[in-house]
Protein backbone atom coordinates (compact mmCIF):
# COMPACT_ATOMS: atom_id res chain seq x y z
CA UNK A 1 0.00 0.00 0.00
CA UNK A 2 2.85 2.37 0.90
CA UNK A 3 4.54 1.62 -2.43
CA UNK A 4 1.37 2.53 -4.31
CA UNK A 5 1.02 5.79 -2.36
CA UNK A 6 4.67 6.74 -2.96
CA UNK A 7 4.31 5.91 -6.62
CA UNK A 8 1.30 8.22 -6.93
CA UNK A 9 3.08 10.98 -5.01
CA UNK A 10 6.18 10.78 -7.21
CA UNK A 11 3.96 10.75 -10.28
CA UNK A 12 2.20 13.90 -9.08
CA UNK A 13 5.43 15.72 -8.29
CA UNK A 14 6.85 14.97 -11.71
CA UNK A 15 3.61 16.03 -13.47
CA UNK A 16 3.51 19.36 -11.63
CA UNK A 17 6.53 21.07 -13.28
CA UNK A 18 5.54 19.58 -16.63
CA UNK A 19 2.14 21.26 -16.46
CA UNK A 20 3.68 24.57 -15.33
CA UNK A 21 6.00 24.39 -18.32
CA UNK A 22 3.01 23.78 -20.59
CA UNK A 23 1.29 26.91 -19.29
CA UNK A 24 4.52 28.87 -19.69
CA UNK A 25 4.82 27.81 -23.33
CA UNK A 26 1.21 28.75 -23.96
CA UNK A 27 1.72 32.22 -22.46
CA UNK A 28 4.99 32.82 -24.34
CA UNK A 29 3.49 32.05 -27.74
CA UNK A 30 0.70 34.62 -27.22
CA UNK A 31 1.53 38.06 -28.62
CA UNK A 32 0.28 40.86 -26.35
CA UNK A 33 2.10 43.71 -28.12
CA UNK A 34 5.27 45.70 -27.51
CA UNK A 35 5.48 47.17 -24.00
CA UNK A 36 2.71 44.98 -22.59
CA UNK A 37 2.86 43.37 -19.17
CA UNK A 38 1.19 40.18 -17.94
CA UNK A 39 0.69 38.80 -14.46
CA UNK A 40 -0.73 35.34 -13.78
CA UNK A 41 -1.32 33.59 -10.48
CA UNK A 42 -2.92 30.11 -10.47
CA UNK A 43 -3.62 28.31 -7.20
CA UNK A 44 -4.56 24.69 -6.67
CA UNK A 45 -6.76 25.06 -3.59
CA UNK A 46 -7.31 21.31 -3.28
CA UNK A 47 -3.63 20.66 -2.57
CA UNK A 48 -2.81 24.21 -1.39
CA UNK A 49 -0.23 24.72 -4.15
CA UNK A 50 0.71 27.44 -6.60
CA UNK A 51 0.74 25.67 -9.96
CA UNK A 52 1.87 28.64 -12.03
CA UNK A 53 2.92 32.23 -11.43
CA UNK A 54 4.28 35.02 -13.58
CA UNK A 55 5.18 38.52 -12.34
CA UNK A 56 3.03 38.03 -9.25
CA UNK A 57 4.89 40.67 -7.22
CA UNK A 58 4.74 43.34 -9.94
CA UNK A 59 2.30 46.25 -9.92
CA UNK A 60 -0.82 45.76 -12.00
CA UNK A 61 -4.11 47.58 -12.38
CA UNK A 62 -6.82 45.03 -11.54
CA UNK A 63 -9.59 46.98 -13.31
CA UNK A 64 -13.04 45.71 -12.35
CA UNK A 65 -11.98 42.53 -10.58
CA UNK A 66 -11.26 45.02 -7.78
CA UNK A 67 -15.06 45.14 -7.37
CA UNK A 68 -15.00 41.63 -5.92
CA UNK A 69 -12.48 42.75 -3.28
CA UNK A 70 -14.34 45.94 -2.34
CA UNK A 71 -17.80 44.38 -2.38
CA UNK A 72 -16.54 41.50 -0.25
CA UNK A 73 -15.41 44.07 2.32
CA UNK A 74 -18.80 45.83 2.18
CA UNK A 75 -20.57 42.47 2.48
CA UNK A 76 -18.48 41.64 5.54
CA UNK A 77 -19.38 44.94 7.22
CA UNK A 78 -23.07 45.04 6.28
CA UNK A 79 -23.87 41.33 6.59
CA UNK A 80 -25.69 38.92 4.30
CA UNK A 81 -29.15 40.06 5.47
CA UNK A 82 -28.58 43.80 5.03
CA UNK A 83 -31.36 45.77 3.37
CA UNK A 84 -30.80 49.15 1.70
CA UNK A 85 -33.71 51.19 3.05
CA UNK A 86 -35.37 54.45 2.13
CA UNK A 87 -37.30 55.18 5.31
CA UNK A 88 -39.98 57.56 6.53
CA UNK A 89 -39.43 58.91 10.04
CA UNK A 90 -41.68 61.06 12.23
CA UNK A 91 -40.69 63.27 15.17
CA UNK A 92 -42.88 64.51 18.03
CA UNK A 93 -43.59 67.80 16.21
CA UNK A 94 -45.24 66.05 13.25
CA UNK A 95 -42.21 66.60 11.04
CA UNK A 96 -41.49 63.82 8.59
CA UNK A 97 -38.10 62.77 7.27
CA UNK A 98 -37.38 60.81 4.10
CA UNK A 99 -34.16 59.12 5.14
CA UNK A 100 -31.99 58.07 2.18
CA UNK A 101 -30.12 54.79 2.47
CA UNK A 102 -28.13 54.39 -0.73
CA UNK A 103 -30.64 52.07 -2.41
CA UNK A 104 -29.47 51.95 -6.02
CA UNK A 105 -32.63 50.06 -7.02
CA UNK A 106 -35.11 52.60 -5.62
CA UNK A 107 -37.71 53.60 -8.22
CA UNK A 108 -40.66 55.97 -8.56
CA UNK A 109 -43.21 53.30 -7.59
CA UNK A 110 -41.25 52.57 -4.41
CA UNK A 111 -41.31 56.25 -3.49
CA UNK A 112 -45.05 56.53 -4.20
CA UNK A 113 -45.61 53.53 -1.94
CA UNK A 114 -43.48 55.02 0.85
CA UNK A 115 -45.17 58.42 0.70
CA UNK A 116 -48.62 56.79 0.82
CA UNK A 117 -47.95 56.42 4.56
CA UNK A 118 -48.39 60.19 4.89
CA UNK A 119 -52.07 59.94 4.02
CA UNK A 120 -54.31 61.19 6.83
CA UNK A 121 -51.25 62.39 8.74
CA UNK A 122 -51.02 65.87 10.19
CA UNK A 123 -47.89 67.16 8.42
CA UNK A 124 -45.90 70.08 9.76
CA UNK A 125 -42.72 69.89 7.63
CA UNK A 126 -41.16 67.33 5.28
CA UNK A 127 -37.40 66.96 5.21
CA UNK A 128 -34.89 64.80 3.37
CA UNK A 129 -32.20 63.20 5.51
CA UNK A 130 -29.19 62.63 3.22
CA UNK A 131 -26.65 62.04 5.99
CA UNK A 132 -25.78 58.43 5.03
CA UNK A 133 -22.75 59.64 3.02
CA UNK A 134 -21.36 62.82 1.53
CA UNK A 135 -22.17 64.48 -1.80
CA UNK A 136 -18.71 64.33 -3.42
CA UNK A 137 -19.61 63.26 -6.94
CA UNK A 138 -16.55 61.32 -8.08
CA UNK A 139 -13.31 59.92 -6.62
CA UNK A 140 -10.45 62.36 -7.09
CA UNK A 141 -8.45 59.78 -9.06
CA UNK A 142 -11.03 59.49 -11.85
CA UNK A 143 -10.15 61.11 -15.17
CA UNK A 144 -12.54 63.55 -16.84
CA UNK A 145 -13.54 60.85 -19.32
CA UNK A 146 -14.67 58.69 -16.39
CA UNK A 147 -17.18 61.28 -15.18
CA UNK A 148 -20.48 62.55 -16.62
CA UNK A 149 -21.85 61.37 -19.06
CA UNK A 150 -19.81 58.15 -18.72
CA UNK A 151 -20.78 57.74 -15.05
CA UNK A 152 -23.48 59.06 -12.78
CA UNK A 153 -22.68 61.43 -9.94
CA UNK A 154 -22.33 59.46 -6.71
CA UNK A 155 -24.65 61.08 -4.17
CA UNK A 156 -27.26 59.75 -1.69
CA UNK A 157 -30.02 61.03 -4.00
CA UNK A 158 -30.86 57.99 -6.11
CA UNK A 159 -34.07 57.11 -7.92
CA UNK A 160 -34.83 55.39 -11.23
CA UNK A 161 -31.08 54.75 -11.76
CA UNK A 162 -30.53 58.53 -11.93
CA UNK A 163 -30.88 58.19 -15.69
CA UNK A 164 -33.28 59.88 -18.13
CA UNK A 165 -34.41 58.74 -21.57
CA UNK A 166 -34.16 61.17 -24.49
CA UNK A 167 -35.36 60.53 -28.05
CA UNK A 168 -33.67 62.09 -31.06
CA UNK A 169 -36.09 62.21 -33.99
CA UNK A 170 -35.63 63.48 -37.52
CA UNK A 171 -38.14 66.22 -38.20
CA UNK A 172 -40.73 65.89 -40.95
CA UNK A 173 -38.59 68.19 -43.09
CA UNK A 174 -35.70 65.74 -42.69
CA UNK A 175 -33.27 68.56 -41.94
CA UNK A 176 -33.51 69.24 -38.25
CA UNK A 177 -33.62 66.98 -35.22
CA UNK A 178 -36.37 67.07 -32.59
CA UNK A 179 -35.43 66.23 -29.00
CA UNK A 180 -38.11 64.58 -26.87
CA UNK A 181 -37.60 64.13 -23.12
CA UNK A 182 -39.66 61.39 -21.44
CA UNK A 183 -38.79 61.94 -17.79
CA UNK A 184 -40.37 64.15 -15.14
CA UNK A 185 -36.90 65.56 -14.57
CA UNK A 186 -35.92 67.67 -17.58
CA UNK A 187 -32.41 68.51 -18.79
CA UNK A 188 -31.68 71.86 -20.42
CA UNK A 189 -30.37 70.95 -23.89
CA UNK A 190 -28.91 73.13 -26.63
CA UNK A 191 -29.79 71.30 -29.82
CA UNK A 192 -27.10 71.59 -32.49
CA UNK A 193 -27.91 68.30 -34.21
CA UNK A 194 -28.46 67.94 -37.94
CA UNK A 195 -29.80 65.15 -40.13
CA UNK A 196 -27.17 63.55 -42.37
CA UNK A 197 -26.18 60.26 -43.94
CA UNK A 198 -23.66 59.52 -41.21
CA UNK A 199 -24.51 58.95 -37.55
CA UNK A 200 -22.06 60.76 -35.28
CA UNK A 201 -22.90 63.06 -32.39
CA UNK A 202 -21.37 64.24 -29.12
CA UNK A 203 -22.75 65.03 -25.69
CA UNK A 204 -20.94 68.05 -24.25
CA UNK A 205 -20.96 70.34 -21.20
CA UNK A 206 -19.56 73.48 -22.78
CA UNK A 207 -20.83 75.80 -20.08
CA UNK A 208 -19.04 74.18 -17.18
CA UNK A 209 -19.83 71.64 -14.48
CA UNK A 210 -22.00 73.97 -12.42
CA UNK A 211 -24.50 74.95 -15.14
CA UNK A 212 -27.18 72.30 -15.85
CA UNK A 213 -26.93 72.68 -19.63
CA UNK A 214 -26.02 70.04 -22.22
CA UNK A 215 -24.97 70.50 -25.84
CA UNK A 216 -25.85 67.87 -28.40
CA UNK A 217 -23.70 68.39 -31.49
CA UNK A 218 -23.21 66.41 -34.68
CA UNK A 219 -25.42 64.43 -37.01
CA UNK A 220 -27.94 61.58 -36.87
CA UNK A 221 -28.88 59.29 -39.73
CA UNK A 222 -31.83 57.63 -37.99
CA UNK A 223 -34.14 58.08 -35.03
CA UNK A 224 -32.45 56.97 -31.82
CA UNK A 225 -33.09 56.83 -28.08
CA UNK A 226 -30.30 57.69 -25.64
CA UNK A 227 -30.05 57.71 -21.86
CA UNK A 228 -28.20 60.35 -19.90
CA UNK A 229 -27.27 60.60 -16.23
CA UNK A 230 -29.21 63.36 -14.50
CA UNK A 231 -27.18 66.52 -14.01
CA UNK A 232 -28.55 67.28 -10.55
CA UNK A 233 -29.54 64.18 -8.54
CA UNK A 234 -30.97 66.30 -5.71
CA UNK A 235 -33.41 68.09 -8.02
CA UNK A 236 -34.26 64.81 -9.74
CA UNK A 237 -35.16 63.23 -6.40
CA UNK A 238 -37.21 66.25 -5.31
CA UNK A 239 -39.15 66.26 -8.59
CA UNK A 240 -40.08 62.62 -8.04
CA UNK A 241 -40.82 63.13 -4.36
CA UNK A 242 -43.29 65.88 -5.27
CA UNK A 243 -44.84 63.56 -7.85
CA UNK A 244 -45.23 60.90 -5.12
CA UNK A 245 -47.09 63.46 -2.99
CA UNK A 246 -49.36 64.37 -5.89
CA UNK A 247 -49.99 60.72 -6.75
CA UNK A 248 -51.18 60.15 -3.19
CA UNK A 249 -53.35 63.33 -3.25
CA UNK A 250 -51.30 64.86 -0.45
CA UNK A 251 -51.27 68.66 -0.52
CA UNK A 252 -47.98 70.03 0.78
CA UNK A 253 -47.18 73.64 -0.03
CA UNK A 254 -43.96 74.16 1.93
CA UNK A 255 -40.47 73.72 0.58
CA UNK A 256 -38.83 70.35 1.21
CA UNK A 257 -35.53 71.06 2.97
CA UNK A 258 -32.60 68.90 4.07
CA UNK A 259 -32.33 67.97 7.74
CA UNK A 260 -31.05 64.99 9.69
CA UNK A 261 -33.75 63.05 11.51
CA UNK A 262 -33.43 63.42 15.30
CA UNK A 263 -32.37 60.34 17.23
CA UNK A 264 -35.75 60.01 18.90
CA UNK A 265 -37.67 60.11 15.58
CA UNK A 266 -39.66 56.96 14.88
CA UNK A 267 -39.48 54.95 11.65
CA UNK A 268 -43.07 54.52 10.44
CA UNK A 269 -42.39 52.87 7.05
CA UNK A 270 -39.68 51.93 4.60
CA UNK A 271 -39.05 50.47 1.16
CA UNK A 272 -35.87 48.63 0.32
CA UNK A 273 -33.83 46.01 -1.50
CA UNK A 274 -31.65 43.25 -0.05
CA UNK A 275 -27.89 43.21 -0.55
CA UNK A 276 -28.06 39.96 -2.52
CA UNK A 277 -30.29 41.64 -5.12
CA UNK A 278 -28.03 44.67 -5.41
CA UNK A 279 -24.94 42.43 -5.65
CA UNK A 280 -25.89 41.48 -9.22
CA UNK A 281 -25.33 45.06 -10.38
CA UNK A 282 -21.77 44.89 -9.06
CA UNK A 283 -20.61 41.30 -9.43
CA UNK A 284 -22.50 40.43 -12.63
CA UNK A 285 -22.91 43.74 -14.47
CA UNK A 286 -19.80 45.57 -13.20
CA UNK A 287 -21.78 48.70 -12.35
CA UNK A 288 -19.31 51.36 -11.16
CA UNK A 289 -22.00 53.62 -9.68
CA UNK A 290 -23.52 50.83 -7.56
CA UNK A 291 -20.06 49.71 -6.38
CA UNK A 292 -19.09 53.15 -5.11
CA UNK A 293 -22.49 53.74 -3.47
CA UNK A 294 -22.56 50.37 -1.68
CA UNK A 295 -19.00 50.86 -0.43
CA UNK A 296 -19.94 54.27 1.00
CA UNK A 297 -23.01 52.82 2.71
CA UNK A 298 -20.83 50.11 4.25
CA UNK A 299 -18.24 52.71 5.23
CA UNK A 300 -20.96 54.64 7.09
CA UNK A 301 -21.60 51.56 9.22
CA UNK A 302 -17.85 50.93 9.52
CA UNK A 303 -17.36 54.38 11.12
CA UNK A 304 -20.49 53.80 13.24
CA UNK A 305 -22.44 56.60 11.50
CA UNK A 306 -20.37 59.22 13.32
CA UNK A 307 -20.31 61.42 10.21
CA UNK A 308 -21.17 61.36 6.54
CA UNK A 309 -19.08 58.61 4.95
CA UNK A 310 -16.58 59.56 2.24
CA UNK A 311 -14.68 57.84 -0.56
CA UNK A 312 -11.64 57.76 1.75
CA UNK A 313 -13.71 56.03 4.44
CA UNK A 314 -14.71 53.37 1.89
CA UNK A 315 -11.07 52.76 0.94
CA UNK A 316 -10.04 52.65 4.61
CA UNK A 317 -12.76 50.07 5.22
CA UNK A 318 -11.41 47.83 2.44
CA UNK A 319 -7.84 48.28 3.67
CA UNK A 320 -8.79 47.47 7.26
CA UNK A 321 -10.12 44.07 6.19
CA UNK A 322 -7.59 43.05 3.55
CA UNK A 323 -4.35 44.92 4.36
CA UNK A 324 -2.81 41.77 5.98
CA UNK A 325 -2.64 40.38 2.42
CA UNK A 326 -1.07 43.51 0.85
CA UNK A 327 2.48 43.87 -0.36
CA UNK A 328 4.38 47.13 0.05
CA UNK A 329 3.49 48.11 -3.54
CA UNK A 330 -0.27 47.67 -3.27
CA UNK A 331 -2.48 50.75 -3.31
CA UNK A 332 -6.24 51.16 -3.79
CA UNK A 333 -7.49 54.63 -4.74
CA UNK A 334 -11.10 53.83 -5.64
CA UNK A 335 -13.29 50.79 -4.97
CA UNK A 336 -14.75 50.22 -8.44
CA UNK A 337 -11.52 49.77 -10.41
CA UNK A 338 -12.11 52.77 -12.69
CA UNK A 339 -8.94 54.63 -11.70
CA UNK A 340 -5.72 53.93 -13.58
CA UNK A 341 -3.85 54.47 -10.29
CA UNK A 342 -5.06 51.31 -8.56
CA UNK A 343 -2.13 48.94 -8.02
CA UNK A 344 -2.32 45.38 -6.72
CA UNK A 345 0.05 42.46 -7.16
CA UNK A 346 -1.55 39.36 -8.70
CA UNK A 347 -0.53 37.40 -5.61
CA UNK A 348 -2.36 39.88 -3.37
CA UNK A 349 -5.54 39.57 -5.44
CA UNK A 350 -5.32 35.79 -5.57
CA UNK A 351 -4.81 35.43 -1.83
CA UNK A 352 -7.62 37.84 -0.99
CA UNK A 353 -10.09 36.19 -3.34
CA UNK A 354 -9.12 32.71 -2.16
CA UNK A 355 -10.06 33.86 1.34
CA UNK A 356 -13.27 35.53 0.14
CA UNK A 357 -14.40 32.31 -1.53
CA UNK A 358 -14.49 30.59 1.86
CA UNK A 359 -17.72 32.49 2.59
CA UNK A 360 -20.31 30.31 0.88
CA UNK A 361 -22.99 33.03 0.99
CA UNK A 362 -20.71 35.44 -0.82
CA UNK A 363 -19.42 32.91 -3.31
CA UNK A 364 -22.99 32.18 -4.45
CA UNK A 365 -23.37 35.83 -5.51
CA UNK A 366 -20.58 35.69 -8.10
CA UNK A 367 -21.42 35.32 -11.79
CA UNK A 368 -20.93 32.04 -13.60
CA UNK A 369 -20.34 31.43 -17.31
CA UNK A 370 -22.72 33.28 -19.63
CA UNK A 371 -23.84 35.70 -16.91
CA UNK A 372 -23.21 39.44 -16.79
CA UNK A 373 -19.80 40.37 -18.17
CA UNK A 374 -19.08 36.65 -18.63
CA UNK A 375 -21.82 36.45 -21.27
CA UNK A 376 -20.89 34.13 -24.17
CA UNK A 377 -17.71 33.10 -22.39
CA UNK A 378 -16.52 29.74 -21.02
CA UNK A 379 -19.90 28.17 -21.69
CA UNK A 380 -18.58 24.65 -21.05
CA UNK A 381 -18.03 25.67 -17.40
CA UNK A 382 -21.52 27.03 -16.73
CA UNK A 383 -22.46 26.16 -13.16
CA UNK A 384 -18.87 25.07 -12.49
CA UNK A 385 -17.28 28.51 -12.44
CA UNK A 386 -17.47 31.71 -10.43
CA UNK A 387 -15.68 34.82 -11.56
CA UNK A 388 -15.37 38.44 -12.57
CA UNK A 389 -13.89 40.21 -15.56
CA UNK A 390 -12.15 43.57 -15.74
CA UNK A 391 -11.65 45.89 -18.70
CA UNK A 392 -10.02 49.28 -19.16
CA UNK A 393 -8.41 50.78 -22.22
CA UNK A 394 -5.44 48.51 -23.06
CA UNK A 395 -6.18 46.41 -19.94
CA UNK A 396 -7.91 43.08 -19.44
CA UNK A 397 -8.21 41.11 -16.22
CA UNK A 398 -9.94 37.93 -15.11
CA UNK A 399 -10.60 36.21 -11.81
CA UNK A 400 -12.17 32.74 -11.89
CA UNK A 401 -12.70 29.87 -9.49
CA UNK A 402 -13.60 26.52 -11.02
CA UNK A 403 -13.15 22.77 -10.70
CA UNK A 404 -11.02 20.98 -13.28
CA UNK A 405 -11.96 17.78 -15.07
CA UNK A 406 -9.98 15.97 -12.33
CA UNK A 407 -12.01 17.72 -9.56
CA UNK A 408 -9.22 20.08 -8.54
CA UNK A 409 -10.32 23.44 -7.11
CA UNK A 410 -8.57 26.27 -9.03
CA UNK A 411 -8.31 30.02 -8.42
CA UNK A 412 -6.88 31.97 -11.36
CA UNK A 413 -5.89 35.62 -11.68
CA UNK A 414 -4.81 36.94 -15.08
CA UNK A 415 -4.01 40.59 -15.83
CA UNK A 416 -2.74 41.99 -19.13
CA UNK A 417 -1.95 45.68 -19.27
CA UNK A 418 -0.52 48.17 -21.77
CA UNK A 419 -1.50 45.87 -24.61
CA UNK A 420 -2.07 47.18 -28.12
CA UNK A 421 -4.16 44.14 -29.01
CA UNK A 422 -7.92 44.19 -29.41
CA UNK A 423 -9.86 43.33 -26.25
CA UNK A 424 -11.44 40.35 -28.02
CA UNK A 425 -7.99 38.81 -28.46
CA UNK A 426 -7.13 39.37 -24.79
CA UNK A 427 -10.40 37.79 -23.70
CA UNK A 428 -9.74 34.87 -26.04
CA UNK A 429 -6.36 34.34 -24.38
CA UNK A 430 -8.05 34.21 -20.97
CA UNK A 431 -10.63 31.71 -22.23
CA UNK A 432 -7.98 29.42 -23.71
CA UNK A 433 -5.89 29.60 -20.53
CA UNK A 434 -8.87 28.50 -18.43
CA UNK A 435 -9.70 25.76 -20.93
CA UNK A 436 -6.12 24.46 -20.86
CA UNK A 437 -6.14 24.18 -17.07
CA UNK A 438 -9.59 22.60 -16.98
CA UNK A 439 -8.71 19.87 -19.49
CA UNK A 440 -5.17 19.00 -18.47
CA UNK A 441 -4.75 19.67 -14.74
Amino acid sequence: MKKIFLSLLVSFLFCFPTFADEISKFVKKTAFGVGSDIGIYIIDKTYDKVIYDKNIYDEFNPASILKVVSFAAAYDILGSEYEFKTSLYKDDLNNFYVKLGGDVLLNQDDLVSLISNLKNQKINKIYIDDSIFDNEKYPKTWLEEDKWPSQRAITPYIIDNNMVKISLHRSSLAKNVDIIQHDKYQISIINELKVADNHKFEILRQYGEELPIVNLQGTIAKDVDITLPVLNPEINFNVKLNYALEKNNIVYLNKINVKKAPQDAIEIAYVGHKIDEISKLILHNSNNFATEVVAKVAAAKYINYQKEATFDDAINMVNSIFSPYYSIKDNIVDVSGVSRKNLLCPKTIGNILSKVLEDGNFSKLLATSNQGTLAQRLLFLKGNLKGKTGTLRNYSSLFVNFETRNKTDIVLISIVQNSSKRKALLKDFENRLVSLIYKKY
